[in-house]
């Protein structure tokens, strides 16, 4: 299958990249600048797109491609202001798409969990669930998966929507690369009286997902996807340490009192990830994909630690 790949050299690009080579697919890898010579697979043909939602030929970009997977985008607000994170996010997405249809079979679009919203109380998303992003992230990828859903049905190409929660794994950056931080210090931290679920999905996982959205017959639609189980903060903290090879010190503070120090501190919304339930239910992967994940939790922390400790000297 002839896949194109944007976002290439990303976080998650890189590496299903790699796992698309490996399955034996032919892949034109968009970046935004092309990687040290003998670092990517050389069955792989990288294009330099320095800027995914500027004028360009696209049509060249996807002449001959059966599949698009888009990755490329702006993930968190830090890096752009929030017109900057329309213009990739959702320009960008909507002229690739609308250059695809009616060349491209398929179009994969990875989303996010958080077009459902930050908080699923005390039962898990659903695909179907309601839409309430809180985030410029989150209504930038909603507004996204909205058009596309529209180019798709009029250009007659078959669209898959992928929402992942929070995804680790080797090159992590943001929160959990923090927390990683955080534990590997040894400094005790203030998460034993959480009681909190979360939703995660290690790298290797997302990818395995995602090669299946695209090779699956049936792929079609929105899709929740996590790893096997669910996970509290502290449970979290006392897995990553264990992989870390140190101590789990936690100590127990009232959630509330957490919370009034991250509103001070101007990290409401990082706390609220740490002591709140984000959740999601994968059994349509399940069911119509026949996806499961092919890595636990901790062999996805124990991956996760082997990179932080390698990056530490």
């Amino acid at each position: 299958m002839r896949i194109l790949v944007t976002g290439a050299s990303g976080f998650v690009g890189a590496v299903l990249c790699r796992e698309f080579v490996a399955r034996g697919h032919a892949v034109r890898a968009a970046v935004r600048r092309e990687g040290t010579p003998g670092a990517a697979p050389p069955q792989l043909r990288q294009v330099r797109i320095p800027d995914i939602a500027a004028e360009f030929d696209r049509r060249a970009l996807l002449d001959g491609v059966d599949v698009v997977v888009h990755l490329a985008a702006i993930a968190h607000r830090s890096a752009g202001s929030e017109a900057e994170l329309r213009r990739v996010n959702v320009d960008g997405t909507v002229r690739l798409a609308q250059a695809a249809a009616g060349f491209v079979r398929r179009f994969v679009f990875l989303s996010s969990v958080k077009v459902h919203g930050e908080d699923s109380g005390g039962g898990a998303y659903g695909e179907a669930d309601a839409q309430r992003p809180e985030d410029s992230y989150g209504r930038t990828k909603l507004e996204a998966e909205r058009a596309l859903t529209g180019i798709a049905a009029r250009g007659g190409m078959e669209l898959v929507l992928i929402r992942p929660p929070l995804v680790y794994g080797p090159g992590v950056k943001a929160n959990f690369l923090r927390l990683l931080g955080w534990v590997d210090s040894g400094l005790p931290l203030p998460f034993a009286s959480v009681r909190n679920r979360r939703s995660l999905i290690y790298l290797g996982n997302l990818v395995d997902a995602i090669a299946r959205c695209v090779e699956h017959p049936a792929a079609r639609g929105p899709f929740l996807v996590s790893d096997e189980e669910t996970v509290s903060t502290p449970n979290l903290v006392s897995r990553i340490a264990r992989a870390l090879g140190r101590p789990a010190r936690l100590i127990p503070t009232p959630p509330a009192l957490l919370r009034a120090a991250g509103t001070i501190a101007g990290r409401r919304g990082e706390i609220r990830r740490l002591i709140g339930n984000l959740v999601v239910d994968p059994s349509r992967a399940h069911r119509a994909l026949d996806w499961r994940p092919p890595c636990t939790l901790d062999q996805g922390l124990a991956e996760t630690a082997r990179w932080f400790k390698s990056t530490r000297g």
